[in-house]
This record gives structure tokens, C-alpha cells and sequence, in this order.
């Protein structure tokens, strides 16, 4: 999961991001990409929306402070 702060406009980078993160550490895996509004219209300031952007992967390695 990642959270994209900002107008809708500007996803794409955090997609761009998540995508780069997912190629260097897990296998992307058959399965839909998902969007959460967590916060958005009727907000006036975009700068304040947020998006929860979740990509299905198969982790490859070690993953989180757990694993150390």
C-alpha cells in the first residue's frame, strides 16, 4: 500500500513510485490495483486529499522492521 497525498492529477506519480517499489522488491501477482478515497470531495484543497493505492505482490525477501 502506499498513500498518494495530493489531487487526483498527480496519482500517476505515485503509481510510478509503488510500480518502481514492487520491481525491485516482490513479484507483482495476478489481481486488481486498488484505490481507497480516504479523503477527498466535497474538500475543497486537493493538497489535502489522500489515496490509498494498493498493489497485490508475493514478497521475495525480507520485508519490514519484523524481519531483521
Amino acid at each position: 500500500m502506499l498513500e498518494h497525498c495530493g489531487p487526483p492529477s498527480e496519482v500517476d506519480r505515485a503509481y510510478g513510485a509503488l510500480a518502481a517499489h514492487v520491481a525491485r522488491h516482490a513479484f507483482a501477482v495476478d489481481g486488481p490495483l486498488r484505490e481507497y478515497h480516504l479523503v477527498g470531495r466535497p474538500l475543497p484543497r486537493t493538497a489535502l486529499w489522500r489515496t490509498e493505492i494498493g498493489w497485490p505482490v508475493f514478497l521475495t525477501g525480507a520485508a519490514g522492521p519484523e524481519a531483521a
